[in-house]
């Protein structure tokens, strides 16, 4: 669903009385489902009648993340996982109380995912049972790596957010997949080496902002271990864009291969290079590249070498370069 129709359908549900408890909102954290959360959260808080006014006061602190009444979760530390503390202190103490406003509570979990078992089983019973007028929103753009029964008891929104990798890499990657010099073993090394070379300049990238974030912050003080956690974290975030970019380059080559219609296709500019591709791709050869990339994004979460990995895959696909 998109933005503006979800928010319809939750504001409807708000005005009548009736939202669900909790919220699993699947898309990017950062992205389509902070905005979304942050338009239910206006919709709770403003202080006009025709609301989310965007101007009011109320509107102003959910912006700020200083409505007393919101309680905000976000991974902490070195290990950037949500701890089990965070949710007993910070959230579930926190909307137990009578709320300052006399009106609703909300507690929102941004990167839900980043709940381990404890934090899980910690929120679960308040989250069967929420206190009356509370509202929990989980954000998350991995929602498989929640616990079954944090999801079974939510009403799950998946956002059609259409992720993309920043530029200047994403044509980085895209001009270096459709190049003609691939296809023997030391060209596709080469090829994983200029991929490689985009993810050094993001994790370059992610280092300058999160120290920004630092300044903005007045945390000039932070523990390095703490820099570096976060770095990693906004790190992991950008790289999932370089994955999705891969993803869909070889997903269209499969949908060309199978006779797919070019309205299907995500990379509409260098459609006549797909199709060329294509052609020269068994059916078998385009889900196995695919399987390739979807192995990659796995081999990533783990304590390997990126390098390598990249390399690897790169050597296993067939480009269908002639």
């Amino acid at each position: 669903m998109n933005i503006d129709d979800t928010f319809r359908m939750m504001r409807r549900a708000i005005d009548a009385g009736r939202p669900a408890h909790g919220y699993l909102i699947v898309g990017s954290v950062r992205g389509a489902a902070m905005d979304l959360a942050t338009r239910i959260l206006q919709t709770l808080f403003c202080q006009t009648g025709d609301k989310p006014c965007g101007s009011c006061e109320g509107c102003r602190r959910v912006v700020q993340r200083i409505e007393t009444d919101i309680h905000w979760i976000f991974p902490e530390k070195k290990s950037r996982v949500i701890s089990a503390d965070q949710i007993r202190d910070k959230l579930i103490h926190e909307v137990t109380q009578t709320a300052f406003s006399g009106g609703w509570k909300a507690g929102v979990i941004v990167g839900a995912d980043r709940l381990n078992d404890s934090s899980a089983n910690a929120f679960l019973k308040t989250l069967e049972e929420p206190p009356e007028k509370t509202l929990f929103l989980l954000l998350s753009d991995t929602p498989q790596q929640l616990l079954p029964t944090i999801v079974s008891r939510c009403q799950r929104i998946d956002l059609t957010d259409v992720r993309e990798l920043s530029e200047p890499w994403k044509s980085r990657v895209i001009e270096t997949l459709s190049s003609p010099l691939w296809g023997r073993p030391m060209e596709n090394l080469a090829m994983a080496t200029v991929l490689f070379s985009v993810l050094a300049d993001i994790k370059e990238k992610a280092a300058q902002m999160v120290t920004g974030e630092g300044k903005e912050n007045d945390k000039t003080e932070e523990d390095d271990e703490v820099f570096d956690a976060k770095v990693n974290a906004r790190y992991r975030e950008m790289r999932t864009d370089f994955l999705l970019t891969l993803l869909r380059w070889f997903r269209d080559l499969l949908v060309l291969q199978t006779g797919g219609s070019d309205a299907l296709v995500f990379n509409t500019n260098k459609l006549a290079v797909l199709k060329e591709r294509a052609k020269r791709l068994t059916l078998a050869k385009a889900i196995y590249n695919l399987g390739a990339i979807e192995e990659l994004t796995r081999q990533m979460e783990k304590s390997l070498s990126e390098e390598t990995i990249l390399a690897y895959a790169m050597d296993r696909i067939n480009h269908g370069v002639a």
